[in-house]
């Protein structure tokens, strides 16, 4: 079982790194990055009981605490996806449960420790009432998360998936707990099967996460036969190579056209999803160049200039700039401007609430400005499809939550 329960540790750890680095983060993927958190923490607690305790009944019996959270985050990960606006602080009574537990948790160990008379009766009980009170809840809110995202979410909303998702593996976790509960008592060996399976649920759902985030899981359905064809410089050299082969006499003509078509998309172009095609990148190496894409926008700041395109960027990084094209536009599924703006818009995010937390004027357009957008409408529009907010209810949101 401490296999099992190592490669969750390992798993929950990579997906807390992976989350906390990703600047594709939404107002909700905190609660994410805060629910692996707590399943790695939970992993840990176990792999040092079932390593360095030896007292049988403390390894067969003692619950941890940290499973609480697992709902109430779900929860409110589904809640901030259906509203964005809400503050999350004001459900602090979810984890009413979770504190409980902690403050019985410890209590236990406290009297285990001293070696209390009466220690593995304080385990009994403690155990007993965690698990009670748990595996139900986990069963009852599991089943209104899954009714919430069927009911309120959009169906073209990409976290709904990943909402039943999780909340359909944290349901089989309650009701396993449950039967396992039951017939544990006759069957001592089924403690351990039971604990091993849902330690390897726990692994799912980190993995799920992951995937969900990185895009591993991509959808095989187009927009339609109408959607637009987005021309960068991976599907160029293809376009021009079958130019060459129709009309060699057209060759050139054809090249210095696309290449101004090129040259001359903009910010204010809406971006389209760009045309599924074969990769040549292998998936380990689109990782990387996307590593150092990441490292340079965060250390260089190369999105507050202006005028960056993608030969620009590619000057910049040292990188191909076809290369650069296949990576955003097939591992992360995103157009070279999208890139680009979605660090535009956390800056200004940041700068919005470093700005309110000192009671600073605040001038959105300035920022703006600043961050690299030429226009007030491309900053209005890209603003409101990544935080779902306009600017002005984004300042108004930070200046309630801080006290202004």
């Amino acid at each position: 079982m401490k296999y099992i329960i190592a490669i969750g540790i390992f798993q929950a750890l990579l997906a807390a790194v992976l989350l906390l680095r990703s600047r594709y983060r939404k107002n909700a993927d905190d609660l994410l990055i805060s629910l692996v958190i707590c399943i790695g923490l939970h992993l840990s607690i176990k792999f040092f009981i079932f390593t360095f305790v030896e007292d049988q009944q403390v390894l067969t019996m003692m619950n941890t605490f940290i499973g609480f959270c697992y709902i109430p985050l779900l929860y409110l990960y589904t809640l901030k996806t259906i509203r964005p606006e809400l503050v999350t602080a004001s459900k602090w009574y979810l984890f009413i449960p979770f504190i409980i537990g902690a403050i019985g948790y410890f209590s236990t160990v406290c009297v285990l420790t001293v070696t209390s008379p009466n220690a593995y009766l304080v385990l009994y009980w403690y155990n007993t009432i965690s698990l009670y009170t748990l595996l139900p809840l986990d069963i009852i809110f599991s089943c209104g998360i899954i009714y919430l995202a069927i009911h309120k979410l959009p169906r073209s909303c990409q976290e709904k998936k990943l909402i039943i998702q999780l909340a359909s593996l944290f349901l089989c976790i309650g009701v396993l707990g449950i039967l396992f509960t039951i017939f544990s008592s006759t069957i001592f060996s089924l403690n351990y099967l039971s604990r091993s399976i849902i330690y390897t649920l726990l692994i799912i759902i980190t993995i799920r996460i992951i995937t969900f985030k990185y895009g591993a899981v991509i959808e095989s359905a187009m927009q339609g036969s109408n959607q637009e064809m987005f021309l960068s410089g991976a599907n160029y050299g293809v376009i021009s190579g079958i130019n060459e082969e129709i009309n060699p006499a057209l060759s050139n003509d054809f090249l210095s056209n696309s290449s101004l078509v090129v040259n001359t998309v903009v910010e204010d172009k809406e971006p389209s999803r760009p045309q599924k095609r074969k990769e040549i990148l292998s998936q380990s190496e689109m990782f990387k160049i996307l590593l150092k894409l990441e490292k340079a926008m965060e250390k260089e700041q190369y999105f507050m200039e202006s005028d960056l395109t993608l030969d620009k960027l590619s000057k910049l990084t040292h990188l191909n700039k076809y290369h650069i094209s296949e990576t955003l536009n097939h591992f992360v599924n995103k157009p070279f401007y999208t890139f680009v703006n979605e660090y535009r818009i956390l800056y200004v995010k940041d700068k919005l609430t470093h700005l309110a937390n000192q009671n600073s004027s605040i001038n959105i357009l300035e920022l703006a400005y600043e961050s690299g957008f030429n226009s007030k409408s491309s900053f209005n529009r890209y603003f409101k499809e990544i935080t779902l907010l306009t600017p002005t209810e984004y300042v108004n949101l930070i200046e309630k939550q801080v006290g202004v």
